[in-house]
């Protein structure tokens, strides 16, 4: 399964926790990913674990054409401090405004959203400073 069809597969069932999302799709194309949105938003930003941080959204949108792709930032990193993080599985697609790349995300409070840009996952502030890691895919998994 690649990523984008673990995305239409398991969204139903997770669009209402982004975290649990991330976690499904990471699981359904082979790859291990723990903790709620402000652990995975950890993870992306210290690179460790097979995660590769990206500079980007630009670069995300790049490294997803064969890469599982995670956008987040933590609850206390928002301009509205939350103790809730927020994290989304990035997809092939287009940029918004040449910056903020197409995901699916599902969502505690918000809106979930599926094949959307990222723009629409987080406040104006909070869209600029969202952290991007990528991940390789194990053999079998990604585009055929």
């Amino acid at each position: 399964m690649d990523v984008k069809q673990a995305c239409e597969t398991l969204w139903d069932c997770y669009q209402g926790d982004c975290s649990g999302f991330v976690r499904a799709v990471a699981e359904a194309v082979g790859v291990m990913l723990q903790g709620d949105a402000n652990a995975i938003a950890d993870t992306l930003r210290a690179g460790k674990d097979g995660w590769e941080k990206l500079a980007d959204g630009c670069a995300a949108a790049a490294a997803a054409q064969d890469r599982l792709v995670i956008g987040g930032l933590r609850g206390d990193h928002q301009a509205t401090p939350d103790p809730h993080g927020h994290v989304v599985v990035v997809v092939e697609g287009p940029l918004n405004r040449g910056r903020y790349p197409t995901a699916w995300w599902g969502s505690l409070a918000g809106t979930p959203a599926k094949n959307d840009t990222i723009n629409y996952a987080w406040v104006e502030h909070d869209r600029d400073t969202v952290v991007y890691a990528a991940h390789a895919l194990p053999a079998g998994t990604g585009p055929s």
